[in-house]
């Protein structure tokens, strides 16, 4: 069988690995100063980073329908399975666009799945996908849920500005975090939705918190393997002392469409079973 696999731009990955399969992608839109860009197209993460640093004000929106629907009706003409990966459904409005291209344009060999998080997780579940897919499975949401529960991703920020202008932390537990300067480690649950799993008011405290998770939930999976990310390069020296000891897979910068949210001075990891 001839598959393709399309994912949005909050996908995150080194730029220089390759996933051996025909790949193609949807690029969101930022907006720095009300100025659109198109993610990781015309703007890069480095300069992302900067302008956000900058005190730009920064916000994204979905990549553009008529993009999208083109590719989606020229890919499946071209190829037997089509397989779409999103960011989660319950972070943005992408999935639920893309599903309608698919059956407004009744693309059957299409199949759009949601990855119930974004950024290195999303990249995790992807690898799952093609490793499914090519070895003849027809891969489903229901496998795609069994990703998720396979994996866990844990992050943190130096600021919860981002999370509190995105709606993702409520006014009062930011300004709380605020004056306790507490640093909050986080999560995607496994409908998709952004959560706290811990804090500490250091960044070694957050390091020590995040390693000792993902060592944890590594006891209960089988051949444990880590994709790092982190946002500006002032972060990369606190991933690495998260990644020690860990089977590293990548590292992968992330993106102007998840910076926007968590802000530049983010870091974590996504720990899975092997693929």
């Amino acid at each position: 069988m001839k598959n393709i696999y399309i994912f949005d731009s909050s996908v995150d990955f080194q730029p220089d690995l390759t996933f051996d399969v025909p790949t193609d992608f949807f690029p969101l839109r930022v907006y720095v100063d009300e100025k659109e860009y198109i993610d990781k197209v015309t703007i890069t993460d480095e300069e992302f980073c900067s302008k956000c640093l900058s005190g730009a004000k920064v916000s994204t929106s979905q990549p553009l329908m008529e993009n999208m629907r083109e590719k989606l009706v020229e890919h499946s003409r071209n190829y037997d399975n089509v397989y779409v990966v999103t960011i989660s459904q319950k972070l943005s409005g992408t999935c639920d666009t893309i599903k309608s291209i698919v059956e407004s344009n009744k693309l059957k060999n299409v199949t759009v799945l949601d990855s119930k998080s974004g950024s290195v997780k999303t990249t995790y579940v992807l690898y799952r996908v093609i490793n499914a897919a090519e070895n003849g499975v027809k891969v489903t949401q229901e496998m795609v849920d069994a990703f998720v529960r396979e994996s866990l991703l844990v992050f943190t920020v130096t600021s919860l500005e981002y999370l509190e202008r995105g709606g993702r932390i409520g006014k009062a537990k930011a300004l709380i975090g605020k004056l306790l300067k507490i640093k909050p480690i986080l999560s995607t649950d496994e409908e998709g939705y952004t959560i706290s799993l811990d804090t500490s008011r250091t960044i070694e405290g957050c390091i020590e918190k995040m390693k000792n998770l993902a060592l944890k939930f590594a006891q209960n999976i089988e051949n444990p393997i880590v994709i790092g990310g982190y946002g500006v390069s002032s972060m990369k020296p606190y991933l690495d002392k998260l990644l020690q000891g860990f089977n590293v897979h990548s590292i992968a910068r992330i993106g102007p469409a998840i910076a926007a949210h968590v802000g530049p001075e983010v870091f974590g990891l996504v720990i899975g079973r092997g693929f």
